[in-house]
């Protein structure tokens, strides 16, 4: 090979580091990588770790054992979170695993209810089989009643029966199968509760898995929801999600996550996150006939606020399987490692071979960074500040530390948390408090606060209130946040939303997706009358709020994953805000601000109307019609 092709060779590969830098995307796994693709990962990297869970995976499968709980505990950066996301990519390789993270709690004083949310959200995830966990689990459950009627018989695979169910177009047909396959479960096994069963069978139809799934995460249903698929309106409980967990451990092996332990929050009683999540660990482990629970948190969080301030069965029940696993720093060695699988993953991407490994490093460059013991995280980010071509000079304008963060938080999937109230409202909250002494829509705005009434205490309903001037005028705004697809929750909110007076305030503000159907009767009883006391329908929108939970994640995560100030946020917020809508320029926002049109909100979903036929359809006993064949028909 000549020496004028090889300067042509690194001619091209200097144009390409140039064009697209290889350590770009930000230096932070987040649910996106745990659920999505994967955050690039050397698995020789605390490989002692992930080795654990996976030892204790086999022992239970072996029976040697039959549930373990593991403690990682490392300082940030350290890939705490590479490993979860290792974990849950590797299960999939394998299969034969069901996968729960149980990470973005919304609220602290109802962990439970949290916790039965997160276990449904995680089993919409796509599985190892190419469909969610929940059909998975369900398929797992039909093929078992087949087995039990013929031991010889093949397995149905479960996109093959997930299609049997969306090829057939008749929803009668559909619910016959979904009743015969209960009846015969419920027949075969001791269930407690035969619904849990009928809703897991009914995430096997694409139509009805959302309804299902958000039924299996204690979420109400409207009332024409619950009786087509002959289910309760709302099953919310702890018991609900223990059946779910105990359920799948007949049929898959179990490994249940906890992550994002260490953030600064609190309940009202005054408990610090990793305290209330750790009092829910020891209670499910307590409860969990198999499986693994992994916990991850710095071992500060560890030694200073639950084994100084918890009661020792919580720390016992955290570390069952063994002492806590401590992951290490980077050294030489393992910083060159790091290095060189992110500039292979790079270079071979793009069929191009560097002079060698590093380039455009060197190797004694990235030895003497690791002598310093970095974390993967300070890695990779100095990597991405010096990776250039030799010779050019590095003028390039230092990102913001914050817009790093925010940027990875934006690139976070946010679909599940739009139903969440209470993260919502929090984001809300958060996002006021920061234009508090700024004027928005002709509004000043002099305090944001949750407090209600002369004791300062929390409404019902209300999830804060909004206070300010427009002119010689005082403002006053409760903002309620309210997903929740029953007419109860909404009709109950309303009713606060229109008496504002007697909480000191001038108008009520619901903030609610427009998709969510709405019954004639709340239309004509609340927000009719909303409209006409200066009260507003603000519809929310994944795009406008997108941004605001981001920074709202930046901040909660400021001090244990950021390493950024609320200084450094309030500058990024006053400098970025209008190219990333923030601050006073978020529609939402302004919008909640905004003068009341007077005008009732339009383009609304109508509620279906609930047959009262039907109301109690889920008592009524099963049609045996179909008993013999139904096993059989699916599987043609």
């Amino acid at each position: 090979m000549s020496a004028v092709l090889l300067s042509s060779q690194l001619d091209e590969i200097n144009a390409l580091l140039l064009e697209h830098n290889p350590f770009s995307q930000p230096p932070f796994v987040t649910a996106n990588n745990v659920w999505g693709k994967s955050f690039p990962d050397v698995e020789s990297l605390n490989s002692h770790a992930s080795d654990a869970v996976f030892k204790a995976l086999e022992e239970i499968q072996q029976e040697k054992l039959t549930t373990a709980s593991i403690l990682i505990t490392a300082q940030d950066g350290t890939g705490k979170s590479h490993i979860i996301s290792r974990i849950r990519h590797r299960l999939q390789d394998l299969g034969g695993s069901i996968f729960i993270l149980a990470n973005k709690f919304s609220d602290l004083n109802k962990v439970k209810p949290g916790f039965q949310q997160l276990l449904a959200e995680s089993l919409s995830q796509i599985g190892s089989e190419g469909v969610k966990q929940w059909q998975e689990l369900a398929t797992a459950m039909v093929n078992d009643l087949r087995k039990e009627k013929d031991p010889t018989v093949s397995l149905i695979e479960a996109k093959d029966l997930v299609k049997r169910f969306e090829d057939e177009n008749s929803e009668t047909k559909v619910q016959e199968w979904v009743q015969n396959l209960t009846k015969n479960f419920c027949k075969a096994k001791k269930v407690s509760d035969p619904n849990i069963v009928r809703a897991i069978f009914w995430t096997l139809s694409e139509d009805e898995s959302a309804d299902a799934s958000n039924w299996l995460g204690g979420k109400e249903l409207a009332q024409y929801k619950a009786n087509e698929l002959r289910l309760p309106t709302q099953n919310q409980s702890f018991e609900t999600g223990l059946q779910i967990l105990n359920l799948i451990s007949d049929y898959n092996s179990l490994i249940i996550c906890f992550d994002e332990m260490d953030i600064a929050d609190f309940n009202d009683a005054g408990l610090r996150k990793a305290q209330v999540i750790s009092n829910l660990v020891k209670e499910l482990f307590e409860n969990l006939n198999r499986g693994v629970v992994l916990s991850v948190m710095m071992p500060g969080v560890w030694k200073n606020e639950i084994q100084a301030n918890m009661p020792p069965a919580v720390s016992t029940k955290m570390t069952t399987y063994s002492e806590p696993l401590d992951l290490q720093y980077l050294d030489p060695h393992t910083a060159v490692e790091l290095v060189a699988f992110f500039l292979k993953d790079y270079y071979d991407a793009r069929e191009v071979t560097p002079p060698d490994r590093l380039y455009p490093f060197q190797e004694s460059q990235v030895q003497k960074i690791g002598h310093g013991k970095p974390t993967i995280r300070e890695m990779l980010k100095w990597c991405r500040e010096n990776c250039k071509p030799p010779t050019m000079p590095n003028n390039k304008e230092e990102e913001h530390p914050v817009e790093i963060a925010f940027l990875a938080e934006m690139a976070d999937d946010i679909s599940n948390d739009l139903e969440k109230n209470a993260l919502i409202a929090d984001t809300l909250l958060y996002n006021f408090a920061g234009l508090v002494g700024e004027t928005v829509e002709r509004v000043t705005i002099t305090e944001v606060t949750h407090k209600f009434g002369k004791k300062g205490g929390k409404e019902a309903y209300l999830n804060f209130k909004i206070l300010g001037r427009n002119g010689d005028s005082e403002v006053g705004i409760a903002v309620s946040v309210t997903q929740d697809n029953s007419g109860h929750m909404l009709a109950a909110t309303l009713k606060k939303l229109l008496t504002p007076d007697k909480f000191g305030l001038t108008r009520g503000c619901l903030v609610r997706s427009p998709e969510k159907p709405v019954s004639k009767y709340i239309r004509a009883s609340y927000l009719e009358p909303l409209a006409t006391i200066g009260g507003e329908f603000v519809k929310l929108y994944a795009q406008e709020i997108k941004p605001l939970v981001a920074l709202k994640m930046v901040h909660d995560k400021a001090a244990s994953d950021y390493k950024v100030s609320e200084d450094q946020v309030r500058d990024f917020v006053e400098r970025f805000g209008q190219k990333y809508h923030l601050g006073k320029f978020n529609p939402l926002l302004c919008e909640i601000l905004s003068d009341p049109s007077y005008q009732v909100v339009q383009d609304l979903i109508d509620e279906p109307e609930a047959d009262p036929a039907m109301n109690s359809l889920a008592d009524k006993p099963f049609d045996d019609t179909s008993d013999e064949y139904v096993l059989d028909e699916l599987a043609q």
